[in-house]
This record gives C-alpha cells, sequence and structure tokens, in this order.
C-alpha cells in the first residue's frame, strides 16, 4: 500500500475515533461547573465555541499534513471530507447504540433487548429515523463541505506561504 493510501485509513480511523471520544467531551461539557460565571452572558458564546470548536482538533492537524505533503489541493480537501465524515458516521454510530439500548434519557423505554408492547418497534424507527438518520444527514453535508472547505483553505495557505518564502 502506498504512502496517501496509508495516511487516508489513518484519516479515517482519527474521524471515527473522534466521534465517539466527542460523545463523552459533550457530556463532560454540559456538567461544567461555571462558578460566577454561570449568569454572565459570556458563557453562551464560549459553550458553543467549545461544542463546535472541537470539530477543528482532528481537522486541523489533518489538512495541514496533507497540504504540506501535496501539490494538488484535492488531497487535503478529501483529507478533511474524508475526516470529518467518519467523524459523524461514529458519532451516530455510537448515538444509535445509546438509542438502541436505551441508554439516553427520557428514551430508556426504548431498549431493543428490554421489554416491548406492540407500539414498540413504530416508536423506536420513528425516534431513529428523527434523531439519528435525520440529524446525520443534515451534519454529513456539513462535514463534507466543511472538511473540503478547510482543507482548500489549509493549501492556499501552505503553499502561498511556500511560494512567498521561495520569492524572498
Amino acid at each position: 500500500m502506498n504512502k496517501p493510501k496509508k495516511r487516508f485509513w489513518l484519516y479515517a480511523a482519527i474521524g471515527l475515533v473522534f466521534g465517539v471520544i466527542d460523545w463523552f467531551y459533550l457530556n463532560w461539557l454540559a456538567h461544567i461547573s461555571w462558578g460566577s460565571l454561570g449568569e454572565s452572558i459570556i458563557v453562551v458564546p464560549i459553550i458553543l465555541l467549545m461544542n463546535f470548536g472541537i470539530w477543528l482538533v482532528p481537522l486541523i492537524p489533518v489538512v495541514n499534513y496533507e497540504a504540506k505533503n501535496t501539490q494538488k489541493i484535492l488531497n487535503p480537501m478529501l483529507a478533511g471530507m474524508l475526516t470529518w465524515s467518519c467523524a459523524i458516521f461514529s458519532y451516530y454510530a455510537y448515538y444509535a447504540v445509546l438509542l438502541s439500548l436505551g441508554k439516553l434519557p427520557h428514551l430508556e423505554h426504548l431498549n431493543i433487548f428490554g421489554t416491548k408492547d406492540e407500539a414498540f418497534w413504530a416508536e423506536y424507527w420513528r425516534m431513529f429515523n428523527t434523531i439519528i438518520t435525520g440529524q446525520f444527514l443534515e451534519w454529513i453535508f456539513i462535514a463534507l463541505i466543511g472538511g473540503a472547505v478547510i482543507g482548500a483553505l489549509a493549501f492556499w495557505v501552505e503553499h502561498k506561504k511556500s511560494r512567498s518564502q521561495s520569492k524572498g
């Protein structure tokens, strides 16, 4: 297997691991004690930044590395798309497992191994399609477009920097 293929397998693995880790991070984030800042208006933007900004953690190193090691803008774009898509996939796969095992708040009755009434499967699939499928389809487009844009930006910054260094 050549090096670019190995790198792309690594990028997929990084995304898959990150998607599950994000569940634990969000749980931690939800239970932070803000102390005296808890009443401040600044807490909301901080929480939003921490919630969505964390998704840059696996992506920035991947697209930067790929941008430095290629002459094609497509490679960091694909690396970004792959990393974020795998993260979204594993995030919602983990979400589906939690739903199916009755581990989500207020949905404990949807444990597929528990007792079931006649309406169980209809409600289960309604919730699955609403929570898992619907949100996955929404976020996968963001992952694909966002990963490509950030990959292209990393390529542009890296190659602009290298061009200016070669001129100077």
